[in-house]
């Protein structure tokens, strides 16, 4: 029966895999798959999208220019005002449409009447009365009381696309003297020249939707894109589809897929749950039931049975099983004399301090606890003799079991002991705590040893019910610590340090940055960096930000040396890395941005960084040459081997490199011929003073002229002011980074931010 509900369990156990393994690819696997096929399938359709957009968008642009070229001229000008009798003769014509590649043109005076229309073959108007209809048709858009310079128009003729211009001089003189309006015929061959260029099908239909709209069904998404969004008036809208590829590919694969595993799941169980049965579960139930019987008698002395005519992993387990056993005995009986005691002092050791305090009684209110380090207590070894430091510690221990009454005391460490004592307070500890100095001080002075001194910390825990030992004894090396901070030889209580210690602030501070790393507790800004003639963004600087649960912000200037003190900092820079990339990319693609991020001394020396960088540019796609590393000015110094190779490992990855806060280190000039630098980032403490201090005035243009003569692009820090923006600019082509333009901000800030610069520039 044991056998049969063994290999029962066995058998559920591989079918419950098997199926959780299929079950992960389907419920799991699966749907990422089509989750990414389906994201790759909208990027394609938004790329396309954007294709056709551009391509009307450039068409519209080409109207626009041969549009604004004939209305601009002066002898067009003349001609609506019948002051150029030879205009048509010289310049109008069919040749002339077909060569600017339009159908019609029409010329109107003043009074928005004809002056003058000529047409290219425009939907095979050839009689005259049909020429005129089709102009009367346009005339009632024209003297609408609001005339659209560019629209897309539904004519009895068919779709048009329909541009208006004011007719004037060449010099821009003088009021307007009529309306030149240029059309285009959307046809057939119009069509397919669009669809050429958008690389897809398009067709026109009148408006049926008011915003973009996209149908989708298992093979295609069917996109309806309004006119309106191109031209500044229309009433008819673009459709195409972009066939779903990465959709039906995915579910074709997975499906073909899915009913492999399936078959071959089955075959596994079944070979798996024979195999593992006849050549491992029967032997090692054998196993389990003498284990049992050895645990059941609790003898020592029993042991597995062995096969020696079965030579394989079972066989060396039961072996290696019996030497464990055979191991453990003999340790049972070393363990039960030295498991709670030190064997030089004969005091407890730190195992029975843990017994100790866990065996506290539920009356005890406090606990008085002192801990004592013997100072120097190598020192004392190497220049002695060890039997001599024996003797030390011997004569130290025999010193705390006279004092402690009904304490209890214990040898902790190689110098450390500890004395606890129910209901002692601070105050009666330090009387024993003096004692112990006077008693240490008086046989070393017998044996020829000055100066012998001890660092003692006091704590009192106050319901110790709600305090464990590892509290105790954290409590306890804070305090030991912070004698060992102040000189040594000192005695101080934990209540003494519990507001003011620099020590558990630090170590406060380190449990903080290690749960924000966890709990995604930091955030990143953005601080634009901009050209500002003519203005537009050109990169952003990532900066660091944490928003603490409790203390609420703190300061990078607070938390980024403590980071670097600990060790944090490579781990704080790898989330600042791939964090910063993976937010920005779609905004460095779209707006032609470059990211600028810093990086610290100590991931340069341990390679963190470069090799964070590697596997993040690898997984997300993002272009090297959009990345900008900042190393700071004050790490230069010392370094320069180090920095030289990790300029060049960035350089053969296509990073530029930047030199941040040039002017505050001791670097300075000297540097840049060593260090091949592409960027230089000038401190804002250049140009606080500027325009007004004439010292700044002349350090700063002798620095911009240095720079730009040797080749390396600048960016100005701290630029608040208009006068300091204009100082700027009258003496660099300096890229700007400040508050004059944006202080850092959140990145959903950011892309409204940027947005808002798109609008503006257009």
């Amino acid at each position: 029966m044991v056998g049969l509900r063994v290999q029962s369990k066995l058998f559920i156990a591989i079918a419950v895999n098997i199926v959780l393994f299929i079950g992960v690819i389907l419920f799991v696997i699966k749907p990422y798959f089509v989750e990414k096929s389906i994201e790759q399938d909208k990027a394609m359709t938004r790329d396309q999208i954007e294709s056709v957009s551009e391509v009307f968008a450039n068409h519209r642009l080409m109207l626009e220019r041969i549009l604004v070229d004939w209305s601009v001229w002066t002898n067009a000008y003349d001609f609506v005002q019948n002051e150029n009798d030879t205009f048509v003769e010289n310049n109008m014509g069919k040749e002339t449409l077909e060569n600017l590649g339009i159908g019609a043109m029409i010329f109107l005076d003043k009074n928005r009447e004809v002056v003058y229309s000529e047409f290219n073959q425009i939907y095979e108007l050839e009689k005259a009365e049909e020429k005129s209809a089709f102009t009367n048709d346009l005339l009632r858009y024209v003297n609408s009381s609001s005339m659209t310079q560019s629209a897309v128009y539904g004519t009895d003729f068919g779709p048009v696309v329909f541009m208006s211009h004011p007719i004037v001089k060449s010099d821009g003189t003088g009021e307007p003297s009529g309306t030149l309006v240029i059309i285009q015929k959307i046809g057939p061959d119009f069509m397919a020249a669009m669809s050429a260029q958008a690389k897809t099908k398009l067709s026109i239909s009148p408006l049926a939707h008011q915003r973009l709209t996209i149908e989708q069904d298992s093979r295609f998404a069917r996109v309806s894109l309004p006119l309106q969004s191109i031209y500044q008036d229309a009433n008819w809208e673009v459709n195409f589809s972009v066939k779903r590829t990465y959709y039906t590919n995915t579910q074709t694969m997975l499906e073909t897929g899915m009913f492999g595993l399936l078959v071959l799941g089955l075959g596994l169980l079944l070979t798996l749950f024979w195999t593992v049965n006849q050549i491992i579960t029967k032997r090692l139930m054998g196993i389990v039931k003498e284990l049992k019987w050895i645990t059941k008698e609790r003898n020592s002395r029993l042991r597995i049975h062995l096969h020696p005519h079965k030579q394989d992993e079972i066989e060396e387990m039961a072996i290696s099983m019996n030497e464990v056993l055979d191991a453990l005995e003999q340790t049972q009986k070393e363990s039960l004399t030295r498991a709670f005691r030190d064997s030089l002092t004969r005091l407890p050791n730190r195992l029975a301090v843990e017994e100790m305090f866990m065996n506290l009684p539920d009356t005890t209110r406090s606990i008085g606890v002192m801990g004592i380090d013997l100072d120097n207590f190598r020192r004392i070894n190497d220049q002695f003799g060890q039997r001599t430091g024996d003797a030390m510690l011997t004569f130290f221990a025999s010193r705390l079991m006279f004092y402690k009454e009904d304490g209890f005391v214990a040898r902790i460490g190689a110098d450390e002991f500890i004395l606890i004592h129910l209901e002692w307070t601070t105050e009666e500890l330090m009387i024993i705590a003096n004692q112990l100095v006077k008693d240490l001080r008086e046989w070393g002075l017998k044996q020829g040893m000055n100066h012998l001194t001890l660092s003692i910390g006091i704590d009192e825990l106050r319901e110790p019910s709600h305090h464990s030992y590892e509290v105790m004894m954290a409590r306890l090396d804070v305090v030991l610590h912070e004698v060992k901070a102040s000189g040594k030889d000192n005695i101080i209580s934990y209540q003494d340090i519990e507001d003011g210690s620099h020590y558990l602030q630090t170590l406060e501070m380190e449990r903080d940055l290690r749960h924000a790393l966890h709990h995604d507790e930091f955030e990143l800004y953005y601080q634009p960096i901009v050209s500002p003639q003519p203005f537009q963004v050109m990169g952003v600087e990532a900066l660091i930000r944490w928003h603490h649960p409790q203390k609420g912000f703190v300061s990078p200037g607070v938390f980024i040396p403590v980071a670097e003190q600990l060790g944090l900092i490579s781990d704080v820079g790898r989330w600042v890395l791939v964090q910063a990339i993976t937010e920005i990319q779609e905004y460095a693609e779209r707006f032609d941005l470059f990211l600028s991020i810093n990086v610290s001394k100590r991931q340069i020396l341990d390679g963190s960084f470069l090799e964070t960088l590697e596997e993040t540019l690898t997984d997300t796609g993002f272009h090297p040459h959009r990345l900008h590393v900042e190393i700071t000015e004050s790490e230069v110094g010392g370094n320069v081997y180090e920095l030289q190779q990790f300029i060049q490992a960035l350089k053969v990855i296509g990073v530029k490199i930047s030199l941040d806060d040039f002017g505050v280190g001791t670097s300075s000039l000297s540097y840049l011929q060593s260090l091949r630098l592409d960027i230089i980032k000038i401190d804002q403490n250049f140009v606080k003073g500027i325009p007004e201090n004439k010292f700044d005035r002349a350090l700063l243009e002798g620095l911009y002229q240095t720079f730009q003569t040797l080749g390396l692009d600048i960016v100005t820090e701290g630029v608040e002011r208009p006068e300091q923006l204009a100082f700027v600019l009258e003496y660099s082509s300096s890229l700007i980074q400040g508050y004059h333009y944006s202080k850092p901000i959140p990145i959903d800030q950011l892309h409204h931010y940027l947005q808002k610069t798109v609008m503006t520039q257009i």
